[in-house]
């Protein structure tokens, strides 16, 4: 069956080169057209469709508010979002909204290869070996009610860090975990920050958004009995692996929002670990003897007892909390990364190569694992093999 695309812009000359420019695709995609956010409404409810892709500034009722309506009403369509207005207000105002956010004038072959990406990441979400493994976990995290007023607050007209600050200080105990972060060898600053406002600032928003989401997943998996891993280990590693890929994004000049992506996704990568390893203690304590003993890799060893791995069961947390398809998508394939429809180098490589390098920095996975390994072929393909040198040097840095 063929997916079903919805595209809405006023500009009816806009839509037609969309046409053109996506018609090899028509063998498997039907592609529709709306001028109008009503008119987008009334074809959903004939029909369902998988992703919708609207532009931003429309008379009546504008994109985020068709888009903001379509995730109310339809949650399982993908949501693009295609402006050529790119004000900082829009961008914090499609968090928890827009699954991915591309500029205007779109080439082709960046709306196809979107489009591609955001249909693999949903054939995902509904892998039947993924949902089975779901149905058997008693426990798997929510998202945070300080996350979701944090991303209100960078939804706002005017969003501001001091409210950000007055957020985070309702929470007590993650202020405490975010001021120790602060603090701590990780981000090096040489002051003393004792106050939620300053760290908000010191931070900027889009990474206090990030820490606080992935501290509130580790701190519901503190207690943990699978035999030989140790969460500590993991926090520090996945610390480690976001701050290393947010740097390889910025130093290759990728710009800020992808560097945030690259920042969330690495603190995120391992997430499936967790919910495994709390979840199913005594099976992936004998997952993770397998891999020890050298007869697998930790994720093939994974894949032959659950028929998924960490990886995807992680990418899978994320696609239910509705976070943007590149950090999905990092999650999802950082050790198989040959095998994503995004080729090119983003998030993903980032957080690739930054998981690879931090196990090699530090010894190797906890229990004995061994450590994943660079793809080569895929930092050919990429064109950044011969960076591995530099971010190597990067490793480790405050």
């Amino acid at each position: 069956m063929n997916k079903r695309i919805l595209f809405v812009d006023d500009e009816s000359k806009i839509l037609e080169g969309i046409g053109r420019m996506l018609r090899g695709m028509r063998f498997d995609c039907d592609l529709s057209f709306a001028t109008s956010g009503r008119e987008a409404l009334e074809i959903l409810s004939r029909e369902p469709y998988d992703i919708v892709v609207s532009d931003m500034r429309m008379p009546g009722m504008n994109g985020l508010e068709l888009l903001n309506e379509v995730k109310s009403r339809y949650p399982n369509a993908i949501r693009i979002m295609l402006s050529g207005y790119a004000a900082p207000q829009l961008i914090m105002g499609s968090v928890g909204l827009v699954h991915q956010y591309l500029s205007k004038p779109c080439e082709a072959e960046t709306l196809r290869s979107t489009v591609k990406r955001a249909l693999e990441l949903q054939r995902l979400m509904a892998n039947e070996a993924i949902q089975r493994l779901v149905s058997r976990l008693s426990a798997l995290p929510s998202l945070p009610s300080l996350y979701s007023d944090i991303v209100r607050e960078l939804q706002s007209a005017d969003p501001s860090i001091r409210r950000v600050g007055e957020i985070m200080a309702k929470d007590p105990g993650m202020t405490a975990k975010i001021l120790q972060l602060v603090n701590s060898a990780f981000f090096g600053i040489r002051r003393a920050v004792s106050d939620p406002r300053d760290a908000a600032a010191y931070l900027g928003l889009e990474t206090i958004q990030s820490l606080v989401l992935s501290l509130h997943a580790f701190r519901q998996f503190e207690v943990c009995r699978t035999s030989g891993f140790s969460i500590d280990r993991i926090w520090n590693h996945s610390m480690a692996t976001g701050l290393l890929s947010k740097r390889i994004m910025e130093r290759e000049n990728q710009g800020k929002g992808l560097a945030s992506e690259a920042f969330t996704a690495g603190l995120l990568h391992d997430l499936g670990k967790l919910v495994l390893a709390t979840n199913l203690p005594q099976e992936y304590g004998r997952v993770l003897a397998r891999a020890a003993g050298g007869a697998a890799s930790l994720p093939e060893a994974e894949l032959e007892a659950f028929g998924s791995t960490h990886a995807e069961i992680g990418a899978y947390l994320l696609g239910l909390w509705g976070l943007p398809n590149p950090i999905i998508e990092a999650v999802a394939w950082h050790h198989r990364p040959d095998e994503s429809a995004e080729q090119g180098f983003g998030p993903l490589c980032a957080v690739h190569a930054a998981d690879c390098l931090e196990w090699e920095r530090t010894g190797g996975e906890p229990g004995g694992c061994q450590a994943s390994r660079l793809n080569l072929p895929y930092l050919e393909a990429v064109g950044k093999a011969s960076r591995l040198s530099a971010w190597r040097q990067w490793c480790g840095e405050n």
